[in-house]
């Protein structure tokens, strides 16, 4: 059965056909296939170059459809950026209070429940009695600004905190327990990476 079918194989490999003669158009017309065979040192070669008909179909560019405006801009990159619609990786980002905030909102008048809101740019009715700095972007327009809220809440109001009359202290508890370092520990070296401290 080996040697039959080795003869088989041998038989077959002397009348090798290429396949490229049925995917490749080597020659348009006998004439030139046939001058092909003749002049060519290898005539199996392959040029290589495939046939549209056989190997794209549709060809490119012979569809009907054409490229249309999009009715929205939804898909549009320039205005869908990547970093604006990645939510993984939206991280909280610090909210920046200058000075000049802070001394717009001394200047601004308590609301009804006593807080205090920035006034908008426009909004010239909101104001207090406080002289306003020529240039709030200056360093000294919040300290000055400040002293003058110090000045006139010593004046009006007892309740403001100073040397004398300071804030309530937190509510906070005496420890229970004050860890102590042991005597008699394990002896080790002080000046060891992770030093072993024995508190109780």
């Amino acid at each position: 059965m080996s040697l039959r079918a080795s003869r088989t194989l041998y038989n077959e490999a002397k009348n090798y056909a290429s396949p490229h003669a049925y995917t490749y158009v080597e020659g348009k017309t006998p004439f030139w296939r046939k001058f092909r065979e003749i002049f060519s040192a290898n005539p199996e070669i392959s040029s290589g170059i495939p046939s549209i008909e056989s190997n794209r179909w549709p060809q490119p560019a012979s569809r009907p459809e054409r490229a249309a405006t999009p009715p929205s801009a939804a898909s549009d990159p320039a205005g869908n950026l990547y970093h604006n619609r990645d939510f993984r990786r939206k991280y909280p980002k610090l909210e920046m209070i200058t000075q000049k905030d802070l001394t717009t909102l001394l200047l601004s008048s308590p609301n009804e429940d006593g807080t205090r809101s920035l006034q908008a740019p426009e909004d010239a009715s909101n104001t207090t009695a406080l002289t306003r700095p020529a240039d709030l972007e200056s360093p000294t327009a919040f300290t000055d600004v400040l002293a003058q809220v110090h000045k006139s809440s010593d004046a009006s109001s007892p309740g403001f905190y100073s040397t004398s009359n300071l804030p309530p202290r937190p509510p906070f508890k005496q420890p229970h327990h004050i860890l102590k370092l042991q005597k008699g520990a394990v002896p080790h070296d002080p000046h060891a990476y992770y030093p072993a401290e024995n508190y109780a």
